[in-house]
C-alpha cells in the first residue's frame, strides 16, 4: 500500500507491503484499541527504534490505520524529540565522554541531551489528564513547548530512547500499557541515514564521517542496550518487518 503521510510537519509517501499490514500493523493497530476498551483510560504504547529505522513513518502509518475503520479507536503519534534540550543549554553545558569534557551540543540526539525528568513528568500526566506535548521545529532546530494537544484516548510516543537500559531510562517502560520495539542489522540502517545525509546536500564523504562520529554510537547504543519489549519487530532490508 502506498500512502502518503505527514511526519513532523513534511509529507511523505510510504509503501508498506500488503502482508505485514494483514499480519501485523493492522493486527496492533485492533490490539491497541482493544486495550482501550478494556480499561477505558487512556493506552500509551511506546515504539522505541534506532535512528534510520523508519520509526517515525511506521509510527504515522499506524494513526493513519486506525482511522480508516469506525470500530476502531483512533490513535495519536507523540514524538519524543520535542524533549530535547534546548540548543542554548546544550552550548553550556558538558559531559565526559573517553576521558574528556566534550559540548553536549556535539553529541545532540544521544540520550544524555534529552530531558528526562520533564519527559517522565508528561508521561505520567498522559495517564491523569490531556496535557501539552512539545514539539521539535525541524526549522527552528529547537524545541517548542506545550505545541501539541494531546486528544486521543490511544496514543503512539515514538522515540530512540524509550526503553534504554540505562539508571532512571529503563524504568520508564513502566509508564507504558505496550511497548514495540524495532531490530535490525546496523549495515542497513548505516546505508539509510547515509542516504538521507546525501539526498540533504551533505557530500558522501561527509555523510558516512558523520555517521560514523554520530549516529553509529546511537544505533549500537539502541540496539544493544534497551530493555526487552512487548513485542519486536525485525526490519529486513527490503524495507518489510518480521515478528522476532
Amino acid at each position: 500500500m502506498k500512502v502518503n503521510l505527514n511526519i513532523s510537519g513534511f509529507e511523505t509517501q510510504a509503501d508498506f507491503p500488503d502482508q505485514d499490514i494483514q499480519q501485523i500493523h493492522q493486527p496492533l493497530v485492533e490490539k491497541f484499541t482493544r486495550l482501550y476498551q478494556e480499561t477505558q483510560q487512556r493506552v500509551v504504547v511506546f515504539l522505541s527504534a534506532p535512528p534510520g529505522s523508519g520509526k517515525s513513518t511506521l509510527a504515522a502509518f499506524w494513526e493513519y490505520l486506525s482511522e480508516q475503520q469506525p470500530d476502531l479507536e483512533p490513535l495519536q503519534v507523540l514524538p519524543m524529540d520535542g524533549f530535547h534540550y534546548p540548543n542554548d543549554i546544550l552550548d553550556a553545558n558538558t559531559i565526559e565522554k573517553n576521558g574528556e569534557q566534550i559540548l553536549l551540543r556535539s553529541i545532540k540526539g544521544a540520550y544524555e541531551t534529552f530531558n528526562l525528568t520533564e519527559l517522565i513528568a508528561k508521561l505520567k500526566q498522559l495517564k491523569s489528564g490531556d496535557p501539552a506535548w512539545p514539539y521539535y521545529d525541524r526549522n527552528l532546530h529547537d524545541p517548542v513547548d506545550d505545541a501539541i494537544a494531546v486528544t486521543k484516548n490511544i496514543v503512539v510516543v515514538e522515540g530512540n530512547w524509550l526503553l534504554l537500559d540505562e539508571p532512571v531510562w529503563r524504568g520508564l517502560h513502566q509508564l507504558a500499557d505496550f511497548t514495540v520495539f524495532i531490530d535490525t542489522q546496523p549495515e542497513y540502517l548505516q546505508a539509510r541515514l547515509v542516504s538521507r545525509k546525501i539526498r540533504g546536500g551533505t557530500s558522501p564523504e561527509e555523510a558516512l564521517a558523520f555517521y560514523q562520529r554520530s549516529d553509529a554510537v546511537n544505533v549500537e547504543k539502541v540496539l544493544q542496550h534497551s530493555v526487552n519489549a512487548d513485542l519486536t519487530l525485525h526490519l529486513n532490508q527490503d524495507g518489510s518487518f518480521a515478528i522476532q
